[in-house]
């Protein structure tokens, strides 16, 4: 799995202007559901085996993907969200209770990390089959995630990694630094999205796999 042939690829003129139309809306309310909803369907054409980028042709069907995508974000991620709340809710309620405030913050970053770690798949899964139920089903995917853990370990990692220097060094840029972060960032999103999805179909989860493996099978009988 190289992904810098992929890298040279989204660089080509013909889709540059895709990914950086995306990039632009992403920190849009509303509008860059257009832009979780282009990753999506980036990652279902990736699966099926797909070369190129998907256009921008019936963005209502892309922002309805976006929206589904968020939703499977915001439940993930729902734990350690209730904990951030009710630490801070402590923290601000009375100097007592801000000890406990401060710990139950502590406890929800470590929770922020552990849950978003199944993302990922979580959204590769949903990209390929549509199907929310699917995405949340929480042991199916860390069964596949065990299939492919030491390169999904390094991949999570090193996305995590250059969005971390990107957020320290680009923001920094003179008046243009918060646009080009936020486009640059959308990119490393997309390199991401090839990366997992590259994973997520070597692994159980896939249905194109799974469809291929019977296929063999058919034939060998």
């Amino acid at each position: 799995m190289d992904i810098i042939p992929f890298i040279q690829f989204t660089l080509n003129t013909r889709y540059i202007l895709r990914w950086v139309t995306g990039g632009i809306i992403f920190f849009i309310p509303v509008a860059n559901f257009l832009s979780l909803g282009y990753l999506s369907k980036s990652s279902r054409l990736l699966t099926i085996g797909s070369i190129g980028l998907p256009t921008w042709e019936r963005r209502g069907e892309i922002w309805m993907e976006g929206v589904k995508i968020l939703f499977v974000f915001i439940l993930y991620e729902a734990i350690p969200f209730f904990l951030f709340s009710f630490g801070f809710f402590l923290v601000a309620l009375h100097s007592v209770t801000a000890f406990f405030g401060h710990i139950i913050i502590n406890v929800a970053y470590i929770a922020l990390l552990i849950f978003s770690f199944f993302l990922p798949f979580a959204f590769a899964t949903f990209a390929e089959q549509m199907d929310l139920r699917k995405a949340l089903e929480f042991e199916k995917i860390a069964k596949g995630i065990k299939e492919v853990f030491i390169p999904y370990l390094g991949g999570y990692a090193g996305t995590g990694l250059v969005l971390f220097i990107f957020y320290k060094t680009v923001l920094r840029i003179p008046f243009l630094g918060f646009f080009i972060w936020i486009v640059l960032t959308y990119y490393v999103l997309l390199l991401a999205t090839y990366y997992f999805t590259q994973l997520y179909i070597k692994t159980s989860l896939s249905t194109e796999k799974m469809s291929g493996e019977a296929i063999q099978e058919s034939n060998e009988g």
